[in-house]
């Protein structure tokens, strides 16, 4: 049973002779409209919904009267069931359908799709074709105030995407979102963004002013390391970021951008707070050595990356921070972060004997200062 006696819903496409009992099933709008012998101008340019379509008037084959539509309409998800065929050209070019048959991604609020959409459509494409037609579903749960009760203007507690975008910006939302995992509800509202602003935009926004303030002091422009000097520090950060690239990949292959930026905001955390750090003296020295020179050209490479690494996650300050870096000639090549190619790990830079003993210097100096706050010592 498909179809129901109610006036609004899914305009069934089925149009029958009550004089012989001949019916067919319309495919299209472009074919209803090369059959219509009546009504197409009441029609033409509406939704596909009554009363409109009800005016369109075909000729029975069978003995050549005006049919009319059936009165029945059909519940929503048949009609949302077939959306892999409807809207592919299944019908009238097989080869189009079949290049984008199935899809690789389907996403949907968990919880009342599993029963609704995503069964309507892996029915139906089952009764079709005997496949499924999604190779992955990505769910998430409810999004609520921050109250934790549903938003409701009446409560006081909705907020509306043009209120937020505008006072708390569309990156710290887009990362908001991405950092939470997604099978749990998302309190949403002000103090959550906020928090998500001070834990992730700020640093990153400060270390990449860090950097152009002193760059332009300087003098520094890229390019200009070729006498460089690496140091274990240069070699480190590098490896934790061809490390985080390799990560962040895998993660965003297997659909999981909530995993990526549980690798992507530990490495601004050790950018901002240990390699930095370590290095200010570095960029504060009056001289213009080689050691400066390799601070300068890591740490343009670090952000240069990473604008691009977090260009679909925030890709706005990502924007902002690829047109202030990148040289002439890259932009030249590239005039938005989002035309660029996307970063690949180089293998050859992750030195994991590196990377294990400046993971054991910071727990050590992360006890040390455990100790010394347990102590009551001034540093």
């Amino acid at each position: 049973m498909i179809s129901k006696k109610r006036y609004y819903g899914l305009a069934l496409p089925i149009w029958e002779c009550h004089e012989c009992g001949w019916f067919d099933v319309i495919g299209s709008r472009k074919e209803l409209e090369e059959r219509a012998v009546a009504g197409w101008k009441e029609f033409e340019n509406r939704p596909p919904h009554r009363p409109h379509v009800d005016a369109v008037k075909i000729r029975c084959e069978g003995c050549g009267a005006t049919v009319s539509r059936v009165s029945d309409v059909g519940n929503p998800w048949l009609d949302a069931g077939i959306v892999a065929y409807s809207t592919l050209q299944y019908r009238t070019d097989p080869e189009y359908w079949q290049e984008w048959f199935p899809a690789d991604l389907i996403t949907e609020s968990f919880p009342g799709q599993f029963r609704n959409w995503f069964y309507s459509m892996l029915a139906m494409s089952t009764i079709m074709e005997r496949r499924a037609p999604f190779r992955t579903v990505q769910t998430y749960a409810t999004l609520f105030a921050e109250d934790g009760r549903e938003m409701h203007k009446s409560w006081g507690n909705a907020i509306e995407f043009n209120e937020a975008a505008d006072n708390m910006g569309v990156d710290v939302m887009r990362w908001m979102y991405c950092a939470h995992k997604p099978e749990t509800n998302l309190l949403f509202g002000y103090h959550r963004a906020d928090e998500t602003r001070r834990r992730f935009l700020i640093p990153l926004w400060n270390v990449y002013s860090f950097f152009v303030t002193y760059a332009n002091i300087d003098g520094w422009e890229p390019g200009a390391d070729g006498e460089a000097s690496y140091s274990d520090l240069d070699r480190w950060i590098l490896a934790r970021l061809n490390q985080v690239l390799d990560r962040v990949n895998k993660c965003l292959h297997e659909y999981d951008p909530y995993g990526a930026t549980l690798h992507i905001e530990p490495l601004l955390d050790d950018l901002t707070n240990w390699y930095v750090r370590r290095s200010r003296r570095r960029f504060w020295k009056s001289e213009h050595d080689a050691d400066k020179d390799a601070a300068y050209a890591t740490l343009y490479n670090v952000l240069l990356t990473l604008s691009k690494l977090l260009a679909p996650f925030v890709p706005f300050v990502s924007e902002a921070i690829y047109q202030n870096l990148a040289s002439a000639a890259e932009r030249e090549g590239c005039e938005s972060v989002h035309h660029c190619e996307w970063p690949e790990a180089d293998e050859s830079a992750i030195d994991q004997d590196l990377l294990d003993r400046m993971a054991m210097a910071m727990q050590v100096a992360a006890l040390g200062r455990s100790a010394r706050s347990t102590s009551n010592v001034k540093l």
